[in-house]
Formats: structure tokens, sequence, C-alpha cells
């Protein structure tokens, strides 16, 4: 039986998470020792069945600052709610050897982990994933973030199925290592997402044979299974790039859950279809059950009416008062399809039903109105 010590004076209850953030002390029996694990939980914890987990290694200066560029991009809907885990790496054992590089261990002669690394692997996927994974809802989509040694060794992960997709910052990349991620990328037959970041004042080895990994790799990947980021940061350091890296490495790696745009939909001809095709992907991708929001169903109608195509439109809004029948547009998309046909009391029908679900938050209700005033002059001049 694993022990979990609470060392962190934070309320945490089975059925209920008062708390967005704890920390555990967990006992790993691979590596006969016990380690601090930070956990960030998300507010929907309860209502929300399953989330995807971003795991970051150098836990005491990668855990906060991934906290706070998830929580900024998530309040402007640019990421899903996460699960974030950060193991703690950055001190010394009883025999003053440091746990960060003898957990992160390679040759790099021969591309290959050895020494306690080889368990500290086991203990992420054999003892960590499987914990994290029944006690905080964990589904299927699983990031790894490293940074400089801790990178390198997210890449030791790239063949093994428990993660998804990785964030690489600053990592040293011998040759050994660089052959095998070139292998893995290019011959990509399922999903997988790498960010991967040097900057202008980084680590001279680093630098060097990052940008010489990324210029293989932008001639190698043709998968369309693969998604590959890459950013040399200028004026950065070593250190400062995490700053600048979170934020487009977290965008990058939940791309389509994204909100869409207008240039995003510019060539696409059946925008109900493709709205359908996005969320069936955001599920099959993240494994999250997430409604198609009210922001993305606006954006395609308002593109369809700019189109001037009432087909669609009418199918949109068939489609909206299905899924959102206390939602307005709906309604106005299906006064507008009936107005563009000359049915003037249907369109006054469906426009008063829309009306009539704007809420009191709705500032220009009166100017809403006007249309209502507008169709009813239309029909009165008709008679």
């Amino acid at each position: 039986m694993k022990k979990l010590l609470v060392i962190l004076t934070l309320i945490l209850s089975k059925t209920s998470f008062s708390q967005k953030t704890v920390v555990e002390t967990f006992h790993s029996e691979i590596l006969n020792e016990e380690r601090v694990i930070r956990i960030h939980i998300p507010k929907t914890f309860d209502k929300s069945e399953r989330f995807p987990l971003i795991l970051t290694l150098d836990g005491e200066y990668m855990f906060y600052n991934l906290v706070g560029n998830s929580e900024l991009l998530l309040a402007t809907e640019k990421i899903p709610e996460t699960v974030i885990v950060g193991i703690d790496q950055n001190y010394q054992d009883s025999s003053n050897k440091y746990i960060r590089w003898q957990d992160c261990d390679y040759d790099p002669k021969k591309g290959e982990l050895r020494g306690k690394a080889i368990k500290f692997k086991k203990f992420i996927t054999q003892e960590l994933i499987p914990y994290l994974t029944n006690n905080y809802k964990i589904g299927n989509y699983k990031v790894l973030a490293g940074h400089s040694l801790t990178a390198s060794f997210t890449f030791f992960l790239l063949n093994d199925a428990t993660f998804t997709s990785f964030i690489a910052l600053s990592p040293y990349i011998p040759k050994t290592i660089s052959s095998k991620i070139i292998e893995k990328l290019s011959n990509g037959n399922e999903f997988l997402s790498l960010y991967m970041s040097t900057s202008e004042y980084d680590l001279r080895g680093h630098l060097k044979t990052i940008k010489k990994l990324d210029s293989v790799l932008n001639a190698k990947i043709t998968s369309t299974k693969t998604q590959y980021i890459f950013n040399n940061f200028k004026k950065e350091t070593h250190y400062s790039l995490i700053n600048r890296s979170f934020p487009v490495a977290l965008q990058s790696i939940f791309k389509e859950y994204q909100l869409i745009t207008e240039e995003e939909i510019e060539s696409e001809k059946d925008l109900l279809v493709f709205l359908k095709n996005k969320y069936k992907k955001i599920k099959e991708q993240y494994d999250i059950d997430f409604p198609i929001r009210e922001d993305d169903l606006e954006t395609i109608y308002w593109v369809a009416e700019e189109r001037e195509d009432w087909k669609l439109l009418k199918r949109i809004g068939e489609f909206s008062i299905a899924n959102f029948p206390t939602y307005s547009d709906g309604y106005f998309m299906l006064s507008a399809v009936a107005e563009q046909h000359k049915k003037y009391t249907k369109a006054l029908e469906f426009y008063q039903k829309g009306y009539s679900r704007l809420g009191d938050d709705v500032l220009n209700k009166i100017d809403y109105y006007k249309n209502i005033e507008r169709l009813k002059k239309i029909i009165e001049n008709e008679d």
C-alpha cells in the first residue's frame, strides 16, 4: 500500500475539492523513497467525469508557472480545464547527490537511460500515472513537460503509450537521442504533439543541438497525425524562456480546443458539418465530454448570414434550438430565413420567441425590439 501524507495544510475531501492545490508525499515502491508531488485541481472537479493531465518535472519552479499560465488561458477559452501535477526534483538526497540528476540520468553515447533514471521512468508510468488516474479523474490525454535535463528525459517516453503530447523547454539533444525523435515523429501513425523551445541566450550546447534537430524535423515530418511547434525566443535566457514558452506550448497542445475564428472557416462550405466535426475531434483527441459553445455556434451563424446562405442558416438555427432551447440566436436565425422568403408572419413569430429569451443583462434590448416593430409594420402594409 502506498502511503499518502498531506504535507501542506489544505483540506482535501473525497467528495468535494474545496481547494485548488494540494501537495502530497507519495511513497514509491519502485524508487523505494518518498516523493513530493504538487497537484492542481480543476474548479469543476465534482461536476466532470475526466480531465486531461499535464505532468511537469522540476515541480519546484515549473509547476506554479504552468498553473498560472493555464489559468489565464482557461479564462480566455484557449485551453480546457486540466489536472496539473508537478514532481519535485531540485534537492539533495542523504548522500548529498542531487535527485534531479539521478532521476534523469542517461548515457549520451548510447541514447539510453541508466541507473536510477530507468526506475524513475517506471515510477511515472507504473505508479504515479495509475494513482492519478484512479484518484483525480485523469482521461487518456496526457502531457509531459520538462526543462533542460528533464526536457531531455521526456524524449525517452516518446515511444511509451503513456503520454500523447510533450513540452520540451531547452533540452540538450545528443545525436543518439535526436535520431530516435526523428524516427518517431516522421513515421507517426497516431496523434503525437511536440512543443520545443530554445532562446537567443540559451546554453550553447542546447541551442546548437535544438536548432539542428528542428531543421531536420521540418523536412522529415509529413504525417498529418504529428503536431510539431518550435520557438527560438529573442533576448531570452535558459530560464526566462520558460515564461515565454508555456503560453505558446499550452495553446499548441490544445489547438483543436480553441474557439472557431472566421479565418479558420473562410474556405469551409458546410459550417454546421465543420462545427460537429470539431467537437467530435475534441472528444476523441482530448478525451473530454465537452458541449458545443454558444460562441462557436454564433460564429458560424454570423458567417452563414454574411454569405446569405439561407439553407445553411436554417439548419444552424434548427440545430441551435435543439441544443440550446433557451438561447435566443436560433430563433433569430430562423426569423432571418423566413423574412428572406417573405414569410413575415413566421419571421415575426420566430423573432418574438428569440426576444423573449434575451436575458436581463442584455443592455440593448430596445434595439432588438425595433426589429419586432419593423416586422409588424411590414405585415400591416401587406394587409
